[in-house]
């Protein structure tokens, strides 16, 4: 995804702490995709976010999941 990202102009910041990672991230700019490739990566957006703010039980499970601390 890196590599499509940044061959389709986007600006991209990864972010890890893991040095392996930090190195493969890193590791994208000696090969470019096709357009075939491009092509398939754009044909699997959905035009639908993953996340919907207004979905029933959200303010719950935020709550649950990252507890407001005093």
């Amino acid at each position: 995804m890196l590599r499509f990202e940044v061959q389709d102009g986007m600006i991209v910041l990864p972010k890890s702490v893991n040095p392996e990672r930090i190195r493969s991230n890193l590791d994208i700019f000696d090969f470019r995709l096709t357009d075939d490739e491009m092509n398939s990566v754009r044909a699997l957006d959905t035009n639908k976010p993953t996340y919907n703010p207004d979905n029933p039980g959200n303010g719950k499970w935020l709550l649950k999941n990252y507890p407001i601390e005093d």
